[in-house]
């Protein structure tokens, strides 16, 4: 269920739903559309603690395991009644399971993986497009990385195919709300600066971040600015668009 961290709602006031809120690029995303006076749905699956420090009216918390279906369709039908709008979806959630081989990763690992990365943002994004075409207008941001560019490495095999399966799906649902004013775009993320760079990729990490022109990992915020400016008006003839933000890789 929802935990509050509200007092009043502004029934006229943007919203933004974001997936894997909590931490990382989702938590940065928070205080970027935070400053820009957006009402934030922010999902989480396990702990909402760092949003809960933010202590802001405009924040409301939703825990959902975006692996189960049902709990999905219960999250964006909280939004909605909340609100009865929604004018961004940001599918930034996703899970990566590292082996030593492809040949290591079992059925049941690939469908988890394919789950959460994959079939979430797409069933996310079909609720959040009927909504947008009854107000004529929204943006899907689905987030991806850098590693469907040259194919990733063989341990993180079944990511890279997740991602490369959300950059499809960005395509065609930029064609399909093109008519709508739903402009639906991905950004291909690099090596950033996060929890989840910690714990996936512990070997070899200064020996990659000098394959990268700039020769640094990215930050959070530095995701949330494009992040931004894709939901913004500022972006109002950018849809379908691969987006790389990885520092020149």
């Amino acid at each position: 269920m929802g935990r509050k961290i509200i007092e009043s709602l502004n029934m006229t006031q943007k919203t933004v739903l974001i997936t894997g809120a909590n931490s990382g690029i989702g938590l940065a995303t928070v205080e970027k559309f935070l400053k820009n006076d957006y009402f934030i749905f922010a999902n989480y699956h396990k702990s909402d603690k760092n949003l809960l420090k933010l202590k802001n009216k405009n924040i409301l918390t939703f825990k959902a395991d975006l692996t189960r279906v049902s709990e999905i369709k219960k999250l964006v039908k909280f939004c909605l009644n909340k609100k009865n709008r929604l004018d961004v979806l940001i599918n930034n959630a996703a899970i990566q399971i590292t082996s030593e081989s492809i040949e290591e990763i079992n059925l049941k690992k690939y469908e988890h993986v394919m789950s959460l990365n994959t079939r979430a943002p797409y069933i996310l994004s079909q609720l959040a497009m009927k909504q947008m075409k009854k107000q004529r207008g929204g943006r899907i941001i689905n987030i991806s990385s850098i590693g469907t560019k040259y194919g990733g490495n063989p341990s993180t095999g079944t990511y890279t195919i997740s991602k490369a399966a959300l950059e499809a799906m960005t395509l065609i649902f930029a064609k399909y709300g093109a008519p709508f004013n739903i402009l639906v775009n991905a950004l291909r993320v690099g090596i950033t600066n996060t929890n989840f760079l910690k714990h996936n990729i512990k070997k070899n990490l200064d020996k990659r971040i000098q394959l990268i022109p700039l020769k640094r990992l990215g930050e959070p915020s530095e995701i949330a600015n494009t992040i931004f400016f894709l939901s913004s008006d500022e972006s109002s003839y950018t849809t379908g668009s691969i987006i790389s933000i990885a520092g020149g890789d």
